[in-house]
C-alpha cells in the first residue's frame, strides 16, 4: 500500500470514528507486542518480580515514539480487564491474564479515559490498537464453582456466579482436543493458588453475554483487533460469532506444534487468523536449536500448504509465555537470520518487546516479563532496533509493489546450513552458519533472469547473476541478505541510491556487529516434526483461498539429505475470494499434533514446578 493509500485508509480515525479494521487492512501491518505493566513509566522491578510495577496506558502513549520509529503500525497491549486484585501465591495480576470481569477495566493500568486517550494516540500516528482478550476462563484463588462461592469470591466480583456458566473442574488430557477444550487449564488449590474456571462458552448465558460486552468494547475505545487468549481451549463457533460481533480482526492463540490443527481454526466457522506457532519451531529449531535448515522447510511447507490465507498468520519469535529468543542463543547472527525470516517469510510480524533492545532474561516467566526501562534507557540507536526499523522499511516499500503483502515465500534451495526463499521480487537467504560461519553457496533459478544486477537491502553488496540466473552467496559472518534488482532497489531509495520523491527515506546499510557465541540446545518447548520422510516438498505452485482443501500431511525432513533445487513460485492468496472451510479439529489429528511441551507458561503442571500467570 501506497503512503497516500495508507494516510486515506487512516482518515476516519483522525476524524475520531471507529474503523472496522478486517484481515485485509491488517495484512500490511506488522505488530508491537507489550506488557502494559512493564513496558514503560513504572518504578523500581527488579528481574523476577511478580507483582505490578507501575505501567500504565498514559505511560505507554509517552513511548509511541519509539514504537513508531521502528516503522511498527500495531501495537498489541495485555489485556485490560479488572483481575485478580489480591495477592495470590504467584503474585499479582500484573500481566492481565487472570481476568475476573472482562466488562471492567484494571484499575492499575488507568481509567476509561485513560485507555480512550491511547487509541486515540496510536491512531494520531497512523497504526492500529490490539487489544489481547483473555476469555476462556475466570480467575480465582479458589477452585470451588457452588453459588455461595462464586458469589463470595474476588470480592463478588465475579462476572458469572451461576455454577452451570463453568466446566466442571478436570485436568487436561494434552493432546485430546476435547479435553482441552473443556478441561481447566489451571485447577488451583488450597493454598491461594490461582484456579482458572472454565467458562462453557458454548451455553447461551456465557456466550450472549460476552459477546454483547464485546461490541461496546471495541466501539467505545477505538480497537482495531484482538487477540485471543487461549484460543485452542475455546470453541471454534463460539470464537466465530463473538469475532463477528467484534466487528474486527481476530488472531488466536493455537499453540502446539501442529501447523495443521492450528489452520482448523482460520476461514468460515472460524476466526481471521492465528499466531503461527509451526514457524516459531522452525525458526527456534535452526536458528538455536541445532537443527538442519530442511527442518524450517518443513514447516514453511506446512503453513503454506495447511491455513486458508496463511499471508494473514502471526509471525513471531517470542512472547509472554515463551523464551526470549536471545535466551536460547548468545550469537547475534544467529537472532539475526531469525529476525528477517520472521518479517519477510509472509504473514503479520509480530515482535515481542525488548527483542529490539536484545534482552536475552528468560527463558520462562516471570523473567521473560522484565520492565524495558531497565535496559539500554530506550536506545534507538542499537543495531537491533536499526535493523527491525530497516525490515520494515524494506517489507512496506515491497508490500506496494506487485503482490507481496498477498503472497508467502517459497523454497528456491535449501541445503544443511542455508535457505533461500522467493517471495515476488525479493530473494531472502537465511543461513545458521553462526557470526564466524564463512563459505560459499550458488543458488539457481533465481527471478532476476541472466547477468542481472542485484543488491542486498540489508548489507547494500551488490552482485551479479550468471549466464543461468544463478547467483553466488558468500559469508565470512553468517549474516542473512535480501536481494532485490539494483532497479527495485533505486526506485524504492535503498543503499544510497537516488530515490523518486514519492518513495521514502533512503536506506543505508545495515550496521555491522561483532559477536560471539554458540547456541544453545535441547530448548524443551522446541517441538519437532513427528514424522520420517527425508524429502522437503516444494513443488506446490499457488494456494488461492477459493480452492484450498484439508490440510495436508507434512512429511518430517530432519534428516541429512541432499540439498534441494526447486523453482516453484511463490505462493499467492487471492483475497477477492471468500476464505475456504477448514476440517474439523477432531479429525485426522494425531495425538501428537499438540504437545505438551509448548504450553503457556501459566498452563504448565505441577510436574514442572511452576504456576504462573
Amino acid at each position: 500500500m501506497t503512503p497516500l493509500g495508507r494516510l486515506l485508509t487512516l482518515l476516519p480515525l483522525f476524524a475520531g470514528l471507529v474503523q472496522a479494521a478486517n484481515k485485509d487492512d491488517w495484512r500490511s501491518r506488522s505488530i508491537y507486542q507489550l506488557i502494559t505493566d512493564r513496558f514503560a513509566g513504572g518504578g523500581q522491578c527488579d528481574l523476577g518480580s511478580r507483582n505490578y510495577c507501575g505501567g500504565t496506558w498514559r505511560s505507554v502513549i509517552d513511548k509511541l515514539d519509539y514504537i513508531h520509529g521502528m516503522g511498527f503500525d500495531a501495537v498489541w497491549i495485555s489485556p485490560t480487564a479488572l483481575g485478580i486484585e489480591s495477592q495470590t501465591k504467584y503474585g499479582e495480576n500484573y500481566h492481565g491474564y487472570w481476568t475476573v470481569d472482562v466488562t471492567k477495566l484494571n484499575p492499575h493500568f488507568g481509567t476509561a479515559d485513560d485507555l480512550k486517550a491511547l487509541s486515540s494516540a496510536i491512531h494520531a500516528k497512523g497504526m492500529y490498537l490490539m487489544v489481547d482478550i483473555a476469555i476462556n476462563s475466570l480467575a480465582a484463588t479458589n477452585y470451588h464453582i457452588d453459588s455461595n462461592t462464586l458469589s463470595s469470591i474476588n470480592n463478588g466480583d465475579l462476572l458469572f456466579k451461576d455454577p452451570s456458566n463453568y466446566h466442571p473442574r478436570c485436568n487436561i488430557q494434552w493432546g485430546n482436543h476435547t479435553s482441552e477444550e473443556y478441561c481447566w487449564l489451571v485447577t488451583g488449590g488450597d493454598d491461594n493458588d490461582v484456579a482458572l474456571l472454565d467458562l462453557a462458552t458454548e451455553t447461551p448465558a456465557v456466550a450472549d453475554k460476552l459477546k454483547q460486552w464485546v461490541g461496546d468494547y471495541v466501539s467505545d475505545y477505538g480497537i482495531d483487533g484482538c487477540r485471543i487468549d487461549a484460543s485452542k481451549h475455546l470453541g471454534k463457533e463460539f470464537q466465530h460469532d463473538f469475532c463477528q460481533s467484534a466487528g474486527i480482526f481476530c488472531i488466536g492463540e493455537v499453540a502446539g506444534d501442529s501447523t495443521e490443527y492450528a489452520a482448523t481454526y482460520q476461514g468460515d466457522g472460524g476466526i481471521d487468523s492465528v499466531f503461527g506457532f509451526g514457524m516459531l519451531y522452525g525458526f527456534a529449531a535452526v536458528f538455536s536449536g541445532g537443527k538442519t535448515m530442511p527442518t524450517l522447510g518443513h514447516y514453511i511447507n506446512a503453513a503454506a500448504t495447511s491455513y486458508a490465507d496463511p499471508t494473514v498468520i502471526g509471525s513471531f519469535l517470542d512472547n509472554q509465555d515463551l523464551p526470549r529468543f536471545n535466551s536460547r542463543t548468545g550469537d547475534k547472527s544467529l537472532v539475526y537470520n531469525a529476525i528477517v525470516g520472521s518479517f519477510l517469510y509472509g504473514g503479520i510480524p509480530t515482535v515481542y518487546y525488548g527483542l529490539e533492545q536484545d534482552i536475552a532474561d528468560g527463558p520462562y516467566d516471570p523473567n521473560n516479563r522484565e520492565a524495558l526501562w531497565n535496559y539500554n534507557n530506550y536506545n534507538t540507536g542499537g543495531d537491533t532496533y536499526k535493523r527491525i526499523q530497516t525490515l520494515n522499511k524494506i517489507r512496506d516499500y515491497l508490500g506496494g509493489r506487485g503482490k507481496f503483502f498477498n503472497s508467502v515465500a517459497t523454497i528456491l534451495k535449501v541445503q544443511d546450513n542455508d535457505i533461500a526463499l522467493q517471495r515476488e521480487e525479493a530473494l531472502i537467504v537465511l543461513t545458521n552458519r553462526g557470526s564466524s560461519g564463512s563459505g560459499t553457496w550458488l543458488i539457481g533459478g533465481t527471478k532476476f533472469g541472466n547477468n542481472a544486477d542485484v543488491v542486498d537491502l540489508l548489507s547494500c553488496t551488490k552482485a551479479k547473476t550468471d549466464g543461468t540466473a544463478s547467483l553466488s552467496i558468500s559469508w565470512t559472518n553468517g549474516q542473512p541478505s535480501v536481494f532485490v534488482s539494483t532497479d527495485v532497489a533505486a526506485a524504492g531509495g535503498f543503499c544510497g541510491a537516488t530515490a523518486p520523491s514519492s518513495a521514502g527515506a533512503v536506506l543505508v546499510a545495515d550496521p555491522t556487529t561483532s559477536t560471539t557465541g554458540n547456541s544453545t540446545t535441547g530448548q524443551t518447548d522446541i517441538v519437532e516434526p513427528t514424522s520420517n520422510s527425508s524429502q522437503v516438498s516444494a513443488t506446490f505452485t499457488s494456494v488461492t483461498a477459493a480452492t484450498t482443501s484439508a490440510p495436508a500431511t507434512i512429511t518430517n525432513p530432519d534428516v541429512t539429505a541432499e540439498p534441494i533445487n526447486t523453482a516453484s513460485t511463490t505462493v499467492i492468496i487471492d483475497t477477492t475470494s471468500t476464505s475456504s472451510s477448514t476440517t474439523d479439529g477432531s479429525a485426522g489429528i494425531p495425538a501428537s499434533g499438540s504437545s505438551s511441551s509448548c504450553k503457556r507458561s501459566r498452563k504448565r503442571n505441577s510436574a514442572l514446578g511452576k504456576h504462573h500467570a
